[in-house]
């Protein structure tokens, strides 16, 4: 019975130390497994290192583009105000003008009703067809005057 024991024993030794093989066996053909990954992730850490440069220098480009441009725009900006600042002035300066010559042509009309009755009695007598102030000077002060109204 003791033999049958340490028989029992050692079968059971052996099959225990079986399964230790089998189970070492698997277990290093997983490590390997694992080390071929480790190379894998490796490259992959240093791929996305590179891509993580790149686009920290580009951030950097950008960010110097974006000033540059930035200026440039700034100065176009600034030369735009003065530019309608200028141009501001200047249809101020025109308005003015305008005003003056209405004045003026609303003036010369005034006189002009008066003098017509005048000159046509005078041409009759001379024997000239009747020519009107709006004909002559006046039709080319009308169209500037209808000129500068459309302007505004």
């Amino acid at each position: 019975m003791i033999m049958d024991m340490n028989l029992l024993l050692d079968v059971l030794l052996v099959v225990l130390l079986t399964a230790t093989v089998i189970y070492c066996f698997m277990l290093n053909r997983r490590l390997g497994q694992l080390r071929n990954a480790q190379g894998d992730m490796a490259a992959l850490v240093q791929s996305f290192d590179q891509s993580t440069e790149r686009a920290r220098s580009s951030i950097d480009e950008l960010k110097n583009t974006a000033g540059a441009v930035g200026m440039e725009l700034e100065a176009r900006v600034a030369k735009a105000r003065s530019m309608l600042d200028e141009l501001q002035r200047v249809t101020t300066s025109g308005e003015r003008v305008a005003d003056r010559i209405e004045k003026g042509v609303d003036s010369r009309k005034a006189s002009a009703t008066a003098a017509p009755a005048a000159r046509s009695a005078e041409q009759a007598a001379d024997g000239k067809p009747a020519r009107t102030e709006r004909e002559g000077r006046g039709d080319a002060e009308s169209k500037l005057l209808k000129a500068l109204r459309q302007v505004r």
